[in-house]
Order: C-alpha cells, then structure tokens, then sequence
C-alpha cells in the first residue's frame, strides 16, 4: 500500500483544490461532450469546501511524497441531502487522481481510506455515479456493481457496494 497523506483543505492550499477541481470538471466534460460554466464550478468547489468540516463528509487534499496525486470526497447521506439520496447510505461525490499518477495504486488506496470513514461511522452500503470513460473500469475493479440506474441528477450510470467488515 502507498503511504499517502490526506489533508484538509486550508486557506494555504485551497488554491490546489481549486486547480484540481478545474481539471477534474474538464475530464469529466471531455467524456460527457459538455461545458461546465467557470462560475459554477467555483460555487461548486466552494461549496465542498465549506462542507468539509461536517461529520458527515469527508474531504480530503492526497498527496504522495509531498506531492499532490488528488482528492476525494465522500458523505454519509443525511435525510435533508438534496438530489438522488440514499439515506444513512456512504456516497462517494467526488473522486479524482490527476492523469499522471493513474495506474500506481493510489486511487485504490484513497478509496480504503474512504471506506475506513465509512466503516467508523456505521456505514456498511456505498454508492457512486461512475465516469462512462474512466470511472466505470475503475470502480468495477473496486468492487462496485452496476445497478442498472441512471442518476437523475446527472445522468450517468450508479454503482454500489457492500462494505466488508
């Protein structure tokens, strides 16, 4: 296992976020053949950042050796979350690993660590809406299913999983 370093976000480093939620959004409209306006992406990365604190989410800034691979977001669905939700289940919001460090172990190690979240917080179902073009193949690999839906918040495929203890 990789030993990778989860950080919160700060005023020192949000910047970093900021940048790797621009190229994440860029990937994503690439295989989605779309345009995510500037401005509501900054809303949206902002928004995540002011959530990071609640002990439902877990947010984090990955980074190997001191260098920034990528970040992960996870949430335990609340009742009043909006959008498609399924209650007390773990949601996986947002996952990215910049291009260059795919293929190295360190998305499967960020995602252990999201499951251990998940795990101290009672969490045994997870689920996620998977990347046609690089979320499906990884996420499979991780143990996640098909369930055959699509998503009305944003049209892509959900995957789940059952947690081991």
């Amino acid at each position: 296992m990789n030993k990778l370093d989860h950080l919160d976000i700060t005023q020192g480093n949000n910047s970093a976020f900021h940048s790797l939620m621009r190229a994440y959004a860029k990937e994503l409209d690439e295989h989605q053949h779309r345009t995510t306006d500037p401005e509501i992406l900054a809303r949206w990365t902002d928004s995540i950042i002011a959530r990071q604190h609640e002990a439902s989410r877990c947010v984090k800034l990955c980074y190997n050796s001191g260098e920034l691979i990528g970040f992960l977001y996870g949430a335990i669905v609340m009742p009043n979350d909006k959008g498609y939700n399924r209650v007390g289940w773990g949601c996986i919001m947002e996952f990215y690993v910049i291009p260059e460090q795919r293929r190295k172990g360190f998305g499967r190690d960020m995602l252990l660590y999201l499951e251990e979240f998940f795990r101290q917080n009672g969490v045994t179902q997870l689920y996620l809406t998977a990347d046609p073009v690089t979320g499906k193949p990884f996420w499979a690999a991780m143990g996640f299913t098909s369930t055959g839906e699509i998503s009305p918040d944003n049209g892509q495929e959900i995957y789940e999983k059952t947690l081991s203890n």
